[in-house]
């Protein structure tokens, strides 16, 4: 069930009216409240495909029975156990996502996997207690905002909430209102329309000149971030319209200015998650300088992996994990060197978007294909020049814009001038946040930028409408 779909919007508007009306009527409001968003989770869940429920249930079940066998002081095989839990947790997504005949996919495994996974291991380490109510921990799992796409959630932050009795309240309603249409403009005003650009320079890459492949990864770069900090906006919006507090996922990465800067502001809760998880147990910051570079570039190979089993993914996390042990080699001179913060912000950008290549082509012959036509375009396109074709038709052949489907040049023109003003508005809000900026505007203001947003959302989705969010994928 996608968030932008007419049956989601059925759902959730019944879903909320109960889960109100429990809470507020019930003798046990916070227990019918859990009941109530379990039976929705579920719903949820079963809608995108009743054979992906038993994989939800299996890590239910092994998430509540690992906790409580771990949290025995008495147990004496602890780290044996953890580890067979650990390798338990993980079999479903490593078969599923790795299994040659790829016969099935579950929505979210990713994602609810490294859920439970954390859980287990605060459990293991002795930062929470095992939750001996079986409610909590089925809906911490199954938590239907998230369950899809993250954010990935820790087990001490969202658990607690579940024991509170959650009123209606309207500023709590619409600040989650707000971030779901932002989520929605982002994803259909912004990435859908980027998408038909990528999909079409890359689907055809043997044909197109280096000049285009370079403008569809620049776009991609934000083809991925709006598409995918869209469903995270959406998510935390819809949780919050419930009363949870979800945390956020994105911190307007594009502004970063190194890319351990870049991996702080991105998919947060995936990134602090592989820092916890996976880097601190190896030692971390606290061992011998080529351990920490080791260290780093293990984290960010196991993120490649994460995110897919062919070598193009291991290459973009290797490139990360590069970048970061570079970057702090040199940190010391790029201190001194007194770059200004938009230097070090195209810096960090071109360097991501080249790393993004290797996560966008279909393979490695393709990735390099694209990084040989970059570097041969300067010929290519003298050539081109040479046989006497007008500026017009030049630049609609060097940039791919010779695309009807697209709209030539005015397709282009809609999808920058869109994605320079989500830009624009998310630069002036990065301090305070969208939500607490349009609280301080005038009423008149506001109300104006809400027309507006509903009606280009309202267009988009008549024209570019599309319920499938990248990181479904992965």
């Amino acid at each position: 069930m996608s968030f932008i779909s007419l049956t989601f919007a059925v759902f959730f508007f019944v879903f909320v009216c109960l889960y109100h009306l429990a809470g507020r009527f019930a003798k046990n409001g916070a227990l019918a409240q859990k009941i109530l968003f379990l039976a929705a989770s579920l719903v949820f869940y079963a809608a995108a495909d009743l054979r992906f429920v038993p994989f939800l249930a299996y890590a239910i079940l092994l998430s509540y029975f690992a906790a409580i066998i771990l949290d025995s002081e008495t147990q004496k095989n602890r780290k044996a156990l953890f580890a067979l839990f650990m390798a338990a947790d993980f079999v479903p997504l490593l078969f599923c996502k790795y299994n040659p005949s790829h016969f099935i996919f579950p929505l979210g495994i990713s994602f609810f996997t490294f859920q439970s996974a954390g859980y287990i291991a605060d459990c293991q380490t002795k930062k929470i207690r095992a939750e001996r109510n079986f409610l909590n921990v089925a809906l911490f799992i199954s938590f239907f905002p998230t369950i899809s796409n993250g954010p990935i959630q820790r087990a001490q932050k969202l658990i607690p909430q579940f024991s509170e009795v959650h009123h209606f309240e309207y500023e709590s309603a619409a600040d989650g209102v707000k971030l779901f249409a932002w989520g929605m403009f982002k994803k259909l005003c912004v990435a859908d329309r980027i998408a038909a650009y990528v999909n079409y320079v890359y689907g055809g890459a043997e044909s197109q000149y280096g000049s285009a492949l370079v403008l569809a990864t620049v776009l991609y770069f934000f083809q991925i971030y709006c598409d995918f900090s869209g469903y995270s906006d959406m998510a935390i919006g819809a949780a919050k319209y419930c009363g949870f507090d979800v945390g956020r996922n994105f911190n307007y990465p594009y502004i970063a200015q190194s890319v351990g800067d870049f991996w702080r502001r991105w998919h947060i809760s995936l990134s602090s998650w592989f820092r916890d998880y996976v880097y601190i147990p190896l030692g971390g910051s606290r061992v011998a300088l080529p351990r920490i570079y080791l260290n780093l570039l293990i984290t960010f190979l196991a993120s490649g992996i994460w995110h897919g089993a062919g070598w193009t993914f291991v290459i973009w996390g290797l490139l990360h994990g590069i970048f970061i042990c570079v970057g702090r080699a040199t940190k010391s001179f790029w201190e001194k060197s007194r770059l200004p913060p938009l230097v070090r912000v195209l810096i960090t950008f071109s360097l991501v978007a080249l790393s993004l290549v290797f996560f966008r082509a279909k393979d490695l012959g393709q990735a390099f294909l694209v990084m040989r036509k970059t570097v041969e375009f300067p010929k290519a396109a003298a050539a081109l020049f040479a046989s006497g074709v007008g500026i017009k038709d030049f630049a609609k052949e060097i940039f791919a814009l010779n695309n009807g489907a697209y709209g030539y040049f005015s397709g282009m023109a809609a999808t920058m001038i869109l994605l320079c003003a989500m830009c624009a508005c998310e630069i002036t809000v990065r301090k305070s946040g969208g939500v607490e900026w349009m609280k301080k505007r005038p009423a008149a203001l506001r109300w104006l930028l809400y027309f507006v947003l509903c009606a280009v959302i309202f267009y988009c989705s008549k024209t570019d409408m599309s319920g499938n969010f990248i990181y479904n994928n992965f």
